[in-house]
């Protein structure tokens, strides 16, 4: 019987393929993160709560990789428990390690993400029913990210042996049936962010083309939902596994694991990049984007419907004044925001969702119907 950590390289070994990535993800994410907060400074705003959140969601998801990789190069993740646990330092580290995930995890890596899209779209759908619906959906990933929380530090009865509960005989709760349970909402959460704001994207009266670019983007926003289901989908088809060889299976859900934590934290950046993108595009594709009837200006019924959406009287004083210096022109331009054609006006409230330099939809009433 083995009883030597100096034997492991005869033992069969996973642990390879969640090094590699963990250094994948941390990088992606890294990128988007200084693209988010890249975009705030081009745009010169002032970081908001939802930017902060990333913040909190990048510090943890990197936290959460390094304890991975560790575990699986020093800790014994990735080999059978049968030989870990005749190595009981290692055995005991691999156990305060999957203690230290399981609090990053859901609570201070998915759930502020989460949010952080959330307030996203409150910020810009203003719709009572679609921001009750998002407070909803809120309510539950918070709740999914305390129960987590909770859960870490109150499943075992004896708090002596919170870390090395897998390798004695004192009397727990298994995290893997709170998981069993946990996971499905967690999945809920993600499929429902998915689709939440589509069916006001496309009430929007803007070009099919506007409407088809906005739901890829807004469906590239949900995809944690995917790694989130591959997840659970582990978690309950091998859960015997994960009782009784968590040290094995530990990288197969921690890949998915670092996955989904990485993805939801870019599809919380997705969005808020888009202005930079927009400029960093050739010039040509910027015109395409912000114009697609120059000719046409239906002027009388798009002011109506302009000054009808937006109620701060000061902001129709400014749209007189535009239309004022404007009044000459045939053409309508580039220069904003007098809504003269139905692409402009439409761009405008694209602006509205991609720029919110532009418009701040909060500030000046501007609702999606």
């Amino acid at each position: 019987m083995v009883n030597d950590w100096a034997d492991r390289d005869q033992q069969l070994y996973n642990g390879n393929a969640i090094v590699g990535t963990a250094a994948a993800i941390a990088i992606l994410q890294i990128f988007f993160v200084v693209a988010r907060l890249g975009t705030r400074c081009m745009q010169r705003m002032k970081l908001r709560v939802d930017d902060y959140l990333v913040l909190l969601s990048l510090v943890a998801s990197l936290a959460k990789s390094t304890i991975y990789v560790i575990l699986a190069t020093n800790g014994g993740l990735g080999y059978h428990y049968d030989f870990i646990s005749q190595v009981p330092e290692n055995a005991l580290l691999q156990s305060k390690g999957l203690f230290a995930i399981q609090v990053l995890d859901y609570p201070f890596n998915i759930t502020p993400a989460k949010i952080a899209l959330l307030l996203f779209y409150v910020r810009i759908f203003t719709v009572r029913k679609f921001q009750l619906c998002a407070y909803i959906v809120g309510s539950l990933v918070l709740g999914v990210g305390l129960a987590t929380f909770v859960d870490a530090f109150f499943e075992c009865q004896n708090m002596a042996i919170l870390g090395t509960k897998s390798i004695t005989n004192g009397a727990c709760v298994h995290g893997t049936y709170v998981f069993l349970v946990l996971s499905p909402l967690n999945s809920l959460t993600g499929l429902l962010i998915l689709v939440l704001p589509i069916p006001s994207v496309w009430k929007l009266h803007a070009p099919r083309g506007h409407k088809i670019a906005l739901t890829g983007i807004f469906l590239l926003s949900g995809i944690g939902a995917i790694a989130s289901i591959l997840r659970m989908t582990v978690y309950f088809t091998d859960y015997r596994t994960a009782i009784h060889d968590p040290t094995w299976l530990s990288i197969e859900l921690g890949t998915l694991a670092v996955i989904e934590g990485g993805v939801v934290l870019v599809a919380a950046c997705l969005m808020s990049i888009w202005p930079l993108f927009t400029r960093l595009m050739p010039r040509r594709v910027q015109v395409s984007l912000s114009r697609h009837s120059p000719r046409q200006c239906p002027r009388d019924y798009h002011e109506y419907w302009y000054l009808r959406e937006i109620r701060n009287d000061k902001i129709r004083e400014e749209i007189a004044g535009w239309r004022e210096v404007r009044g000459a022109e045939d053409s309508c331009g580039n220069s904003p925001p007098s809504p003269c054609s139905l692409a402009d006006l439409e761009d405008q409230r694209l602006s509205i969702l991609v720029d919110e330099r532009v418009t701040d939809p909060l500030k000046h009433g501007v609702r999606f119907s």
